[in-house]
This record gives C-alpha cells, sequence and structure tokens, in this order.
C-alpha cells in the first residue's frame, strides 16, 4: 500500500482518532453489498498503519447513486464533515468513491481548509503533500476518461450485435409471445389471437384519428396488456405508443433515445437521439405493413401537429427538463379523493391544476385551482405564522437545551440495543434469501423480505439519531425569532416561479390536500387546501428533539377561490335588513359599497336564512361525493370512468 507521506496522525481530542470513511457501490446487478465492507476493511487497514492508538471509524456509505451525480445526499453529509473539525483523517478506497469529477478536489480542498486530513489509498493521494491538488486532478480525468471509454464501448458493442443478430431485444410488449429462453427478435413470435384486434384497432384509429375509441374497445375485447405494464387497462396514451412502436411493421428499432450529461446535477438523462435509432429486420413480427404502419402514422402527426407545445424564443420551455421536476405544487399537491397528485393545465388552463386521475377516468374531482393564487395565499399565510414565532421562546430553548444532555450510559446502551436489533435483522434477511433460492419465489417470502427491509429503514433512522448526538449537537435555529427572520429573507430573495421557491415550500409544507366545498344553498364547487406547515421544515437535526417539531408543525386551511358575491355581501345585507327603517332589497343593495343587484341580495338574505335554520357557523359545507345538481361534474357517468384511488390511501381528517 503506497502513499505520499508517512507523516504521523494525531488525535485532536487527545484519545482516540475519529476517522471517516465513504463506500459506495452503484448498485449494479453484479455489485454486492460486502464491496462496502471491503472498503471499511481497507481504510481500517490503512489506518492501523498509520496509528497505533485507540480510533473509530464512521461510514457514510451509498447504494444507489452513480459516482457522478453531484446531488447526492452523501457529498453534503461530507462536506459538513469537513467543516465540522471533528475529524482527524477521512479515507477513501479510491477518489472515485467519493465523487467521479472535479468536484472531488473541492471537497478535498474544503478538508485542507479546515485542517482535515485526506488519503485516497488506490489513488496514492494524500493531502499533507503539496502535489495533492495535482494528483487528484490527474484522478479525476483518469475516472472520467475510463467511464467515457468504457460507455462508448459497450454501447458500440451492443448496438453491432443489434444490427447483426436483432439482440439484445427490447422488453416484450402486447401482441408478441416471447420465449423464456429467448435471445434475439428471431426468437420471437406474434400472438395470432391479438392479430384480429390490433387490426380493428388500426381501422378505428385511421377512421378517428382518436386514441380513445380504440382504448375502449381493446378494454371491451379484453386485450391483455404488455407483461411490464404498470397499469391495469389500456388509455391513449398506451394505444399510440403500441402503434408508432415500428415492432408491428416488422422493424424493431434500437438507439431512439440516448443520454446526455447534466452538468448541474452530474445525472444523465435521455433525450431523443439525433442520429435516429437503427432497425433490425424481423418480417415475422409484423402486424401491418409497412405502407399500412407509414401512412397510419402520418395521419397521425399531421392531426397533432397544431397541439405540440409552443416555443419560447425558439426553445422547447421544457427541454431536457424532467417530468417528475414540476413548479410547486405540481407533483406535491395532492387529491383529497383518491390521494394523487394534482399537475399542471387542469382543465385546459395553463395556471392551473386539478388531480391527475381525474384526466384517467379514475377520479371524479375534476375541479381546478389556480396555481399562482394557491402560492401567494400559502406565503401570506407563512409570514402571518412567522409573527406569532415570538410566543414559542421559553418552550423552544427548553426543548433545544434538552438535545445537548445525552446521558452517557444511555447513550451506550442505546448503541448496544441499535447493533443487536441490526445483527438480527442482518441474519434473518440472509435466511430468507436463502429461502428464496432453495424453495423458489413465494409472496409470503417476499413479503417478510419487504417487512425486514422496512425495519431497516427504521434502524437507519434510529442510527443517524445517534450519529448526531455522538458528533455534537444537532444544526438547529438558535430561537424562533431567528428562524423566522431567515425565512422571511428566503421567501423575499425567491420568486414563486423559481426552481429554489419550490424546493423550499416543499420541506416547509410537507402536505396538501385538495378537496371541494359548496355553499349550503348549491352553487358552484369551490376548491380548498388543507395545509401541513413545518416552519424547522429546512432544519432536518429539528426531528432529533423530540417535541421540538411539533411545536413548529401545524394544520391550516386555505381557501382558493374568491367568496361567491351572496356570501361576500351576507353579513352587511343581513346587517341593513335588521335595522328599524326595514329597507327593501333595492334599498339595501344601493347601500352596499360592491353594488350587487336586488337579486343578489336576495339570495344572500336565503342563504343566510339556511344557515341559521340548520344552526352552523360556516356556510361552505364539504362535497364528499359528486353532487347530482352540479351539472358541471359529469366525469363519474362515463362508461370509462371506475373510482381507484391509491392503493392503501386513507383520506386524512378535515
Amino acid at each position: 500500500m503506497s502513499r505520499h507521506s508517512e507523516e504521523e496522525l494525531k488525535p485532536r481530542n487527545g484519545h482516540t482518532l475519529i476517522v471517516g470513511t465513504v463506500c459506495r457501490i452503484s448498485g449494479c446487478e453484479n455489485q454486492k453489498e460486502e464491496s462496502l465492507d471491503d472498503q471499511e476493511d481497507n481504510v481500517r487497514d490503512l489506518v492501523n498503519d498509520l496509528y497505533d492508538g485507540p480510533f473509530e471509524i464512521r461510514v457514510i456509505a451509498s447504494t444507489k447513486d452513480k459516482g457522478e451525480a453531484l446531488d447526492r445526499p452523501e457529498l453534503e453529509k461530507v462536506e459538513d464533515a469537513y467543516k465540522s473539525g471533528d475529524y482527524d483523517l477521512i479515507a477513501y478506497d479510491e477518489l472515485s468513491r467519493l465523487i467521479r469529477g472535479g468536484e472531488a478536489v473541492r471537497l478535498l480542498g474544503i478538508g485542507v481548509d479546515h485542517g482535515t486530513r485526506s488519503i485516497c489509498i488506490k489513488d496514492t493521494i494524500d493531502t499533507v503533500d503539496s502535489t495533492w491538488e495535482e494528483d487528484a486532478l490527474t484522478a479525476c480525468s483518469e475516472n472520467v476518461a475510463f467511464n467515457e471509454r468504457t460507455s462508448r464501448r459497450i454501447k458500440q458493442k451492443t448496438m453491432n450485435r443489434f444490427r447483426k443478430s436483432g439482440w439484445p431485444t427490447g422488453r416484450p410488449i402486447a401482441g408478441y409471445i416471447v420465449p423464456e429462453d429467448h435471445k434475439s427478435y428471431d426468437d420471437w413470435c406474434k400472438d395470432e389471437t391479438a392479430v384480429p384486434i390490433i387490426l380493428e384497432g388500426c381501422k378505428i384509429l385511421r377512421r378517428e384519428l382518436d386514441y380513445a375509441p380504440v382504448a375502449d374497445f381493446f378494454n371491451e375485447q379484453g386485450f391483455p396488456l404488455g407483461p411490464y405494464c404498470r397499469r391495469k387497462a389500456w388509455n391513449g396514451t398506451m394505444v399510440r405508443r403500441l402503434y408508432s412502436n415500428p415492432i408491428l411493421k416488422g422493424m424493431p428499432q434500437r438507439g431512439l433515445k440516448h443520454t446526455v450529461k447534466n452538468h448541474a446535477t452530474g445525472r444523465r438523462v435521455s433525450v431523443k437521439n439525433p442520429k435516429g435509432p437503427n432497425y433490425y429486420p424481423a418480417p415475422h413480427l409484423a402486424h401491418l405493413t409497412a405502407d399500412e404502419f407509414d401512412e397510419l402514422n402520418s395521419l397521425l402527426n399531421a392531426k397533432n401537429a397544431c397541439h405540440r407545445r409552443m416555443k419560447v424564443n425558439g426553445v422547447d420551455p421544457l427541454f431536457r427538463r424532467s417530468r417528475s421536476n414540476s413548479r410547486f405544487p405540481g407533483l406535491h399537491a395532492r387529491c383529497w379523493y383518491c390521494g394523487y397528485h394534482c399537475v399542471w393545465g387542469g382543465n385546459g388552463i395553463t395556471e392551473n391544476l386539478m388531480c391527475s386521475h381525474a384526466r384517467e377516468w379514475q377520479c371524479w374531482h375534476s375541479i381546478a385551482f389556480s396555481g399562482p393564487v394557491f402560492a401567494e395565499k400559502l406565503v401570506a399565510e407563512i409570514a402571518e405564522q412567522l409573527q406569532h414565532l415570538d410566543q414559542f421562546d421559553e418552550q423552544f430553548a427548553a426543548l433545544v437545551a434538552t438535545a445537548g444532555s445525552f446521558d452517557d450510559d444511555r447513550h451506550a446502551a442505546a448503541w448496544k440495543q441499535l447493533k443487536h436489533e441490526e445483527d438480527v435483522a442482518a441474519r434473518e434477511k440472509k435466511n430468507l434469501l436463502a429461502a428464496i433460492k432453495s424453495v423458489g419465489h413465494s409472496q409470503m417470502l417476499k413479503d417478510e423480505v419487504a417487512a425486514i427491509e422496512a425495519a431497516e429503514q427504521k434502524l437507519l433512522l434510529r442510527r443517524h439519531k445517534l450519529e448526531h448526538h455522538r458528533v455534537g449537537h444537532p444544526k438547529l435555529p438558535e430561537s424562533p425569532s431567528r428562524l423566522g427572520w431567515m425565512l422571511k429573507e428566503e421567501l423575499g430573495r425567491l420568486t414563486i416561479e423559481s426552481p429554489a421557491f419550490g424546493s423550499l415550500m416543499r420541506s416547509l409544507v410537507p402536505e396538501v390536500y385538495v378537496y371541494s366545498v359548496r355553499l349550503c344553498d348549491g352553487g358552484h364547487l369551490l376548491p380548498r387546501a388543507k395545509v401541513k406547515l413545518n416552519l424547522a421544515g429546512t432544519f432536518p437535526d429539528v426531528n432529533l428533539v423530540p417535541g421540538l417539531g411539533d411545536l413548529l408543525t401545524q394544520e391550516l386551511t386555505l381557501d382558493l377561490f374568491d367568496p361567491p358575491q351572496r356570501e361576500r355581501i351576507r353579513e352587511e345585507a343581513v346587517r341593513l335588513a335588521g335595522e328599524p327603517t326595514n329597507l327593501g332589497p333595492k334599498a339595501i343593495s344601493r347601500r352596499i359599497a360592491e353594488r350587487p343587484t336586488s337579486t343578489a341580495v336576495q339570495n344572500a338574505l336565503a342563504l343566510h336564512r339556511m344557515v341559521v335554520s340548520r344552526g352552523i357557523d360556516n356556510p361552505y359545507v364539504i362535497v364528499l361525493e359528486p353532487p347530482e345538481d352540479y351539472p358541471k361534474v359529469r366525469r363519474h357517468k362515463h362508461s370509462r370512468y371506475a373510482f381507484q384511488p391509491m392503493d392503501g390511501y386513507q383520506r386524512p381528517e378535515l
């Protein structure tokens, strides 16, 4: 094991050397969890060579993310570890375990700035050497070059095999039979029972130029979905995918898309390949002739050309943007009735949101609400809540004071109990995996493994909490007033349209459920939101202090609508009607600043009489089911409708 320096290690605390290490595997098929242990053992051997006294190794492990990703949470942990000044040494099996790029040099530099030594064993990098930066840049360059060359070689090899022999194949789709031992498209065959259904669907599509009727036809015929389909029934999008796949004309393709690197995050995204795909001739797989296929898709493309997204300054505003990267509150607010997310474009209005499942005819709640209005009202409500933070000063200070009073004996006992439970969980999981290998897959064994993995997640949370207490005090705001000042400054700096605003709101508002209310005398359905507000959401360590999170968390109700006129003028109309002069509706309307019609005044008075007769304080009632007397909500009347809430979803109390 070669290193540049043999400089002696000295513990800062005078008795125990604190060593940190980053262990990472990409989670690929051929990589095993044992590799993480091997990396930790290499670091342990290094410390044994350099230091004779007692030492403690703290591990930051990752098993899912690729080495190019710059937004991995463990990188933030590494930076915090360097800045904390608690570590004497942070060691890596090799630099690519940290990050495969120049960001690694920046992180090592932070360690140098804070007096923490870093050693990369296999790269022979030691930051006590004057050449450490040059060595690290060289190692980063070699890592990037190696992975780029390997990627090109694999892509070239697989594409060459596809062009020559028709393998590797894509995933099977509806209308085809794929043997278990298949290798090439030559081994695939058509499902003869699907031929008349696909041909009839093609006729319907040519006649209607609409995918929904074909989806209805497929569902009526019981046409089976593809084996990897997550949905339970056909819809228009799936029909479009099927009839645009060139395998239907006997020409399976590969390379329609390829990945490009997003240098801001280090992650790769899939985009359309400008060179186009490659094809492999497999005429025995053709359901349609080449002319029929090309003509059908030409008609569909011409019909849908006018529905393309408008470009801004010649550029698609969503160019290379992930579908999951939605403006707040898109893909965050949920429909209270079915539990699915709300998405932008509600009922064809760009700035509105609606339940995504209502689009699929699986939820009746198609009432849309304005995204900008919701964001503005939410910011105003947060600002109002921040003004009341000072009343929690004493409680806040008392809870924060307990964060550092974790007794050493209790700490040691908690660690002992945690390690015992982790060992038990590991043995149980190992035994179950051995049972699966010996007797085969069964749903019961899979459920047992899932239960153990869920228990492992809880153990990880406990370990995280103990680690924070061992390292030092959790990172918390000094006082409620300090927290309020920080949030006000952050909110004032951001605009509602910015991605940073969405990130901040998702941490401050972990839950948003949208439902509808209605005036007790009928009328339109009006959107309302139940919001869970966590003012300390930007400080994850708050959850490590029992009771502190509950102190700064509360539930709010936001009306996402302007009250109807009869409700706006109700109180004033009732006051004027109760005067001794016995004013009539016309006289009352002239005295109200809004100047409503006399009919509106009569409606307001009638609404008030109904409120009084029912003995209620709030004229709004929650809509639990689609009202039969409201003609604008008729989605549940369609033959395609089938209410399907999210699996395991339970409506929260309002």
